[in-house]
């Protein structure tokens, strides 16, 4: 029994290392096409879209290739939606220490749920692996 506990939990660890390693690498894909731009007549930083749709975009692709790897490699569900929990959380402490739009705080939540939600799904219609 404890053998699986710590497999589930290396696997959600592991999960969530990929999740991140994907957004951060979305983020910067999105600040290099779209750079920030610094208002000197109101002191605020402009984050222009591109940027912000990147970092949707990488919600997204972090969450579900992190719960998928996290799903298979424990063998159940829980592990990957530790990983979309994390996501979640990291994503509303971001709004909410930015001072975002409320709708960023929704998309923090729905984004990360739904893309658990599609790696559970490709989870099961994988074959698994024998043990």
């Amino acid at each position: 029994m404890s053998g699986n506990f710590i497999r589930s939990a290396i696997a959600a660890a592991a999960g969530i290392v990929v999740a991140f390693g994907l957004i951060l690498l979305a983020q910067y894909a999105g600040s290099e096409l779209s750079p920030d731009v610094f208002d000197p007549a109101s002191g605020e930083l402009l984050i222009p879209i591109g940027s912000t749709i990147a970092l949707l975009v990488g919600w997204f692709i972090g969450t579900f290739a992190g719960s998928w790897l996290a799903m298979r490699v424990s063998g159940g569900d829980g592990a990957g939606w530790i990983v979309a929990g994390a996501v979640m959380g990291a994503g509303i402490y971001r709004a909410v220490t930015l001072a975002d739009d409320w709708w960023i705080m929704v998309l923090g939540v729905a984004i990360p749920a739904v893309a658990a939600w599609a790696a559970q799904r490709a989870a099961a219609i994988a074959p698994a692996t024998a043990a």
